[in-house]
């Protein structure tokens, strides 16, 4: 089985030349977390990737994403 690469995915997605560039597209980057299911990828190459990317633990973004949840749907309406 192939191993998915969020590196690579989000790199990808936002159309960023250089793995190295993602911490300067954070808001960019951030969209794209917020669409993907939690279980796309290894725990390990999440904690990974958000440090690297947004210099936090995996879990501080989870929590901001289920904080922004509900206001996403509000401004949404």
């Amino acid at each position: 089985m192939v191993q998915k690469d969020i590196f690579t995915d989000i790199q990808g997605k936002i159309g960023c030349t250089h793995i190295s560039d993602l911490p300067s597209y954070k808001r960019e980057v951030w969209q794209e977390l917020k669409k993907l299911p939690p279980s796309a990828y290894p725990l390990n190459q999440l904690e990974n990737f958000s440090r690297s990317v947004f210099g936090v633990r995996y879990s501080i973004l989870t929590a901001v994403m289920e904080q922004q949840k509900g206001r996403d749907l509000i401004t949404n309406v």
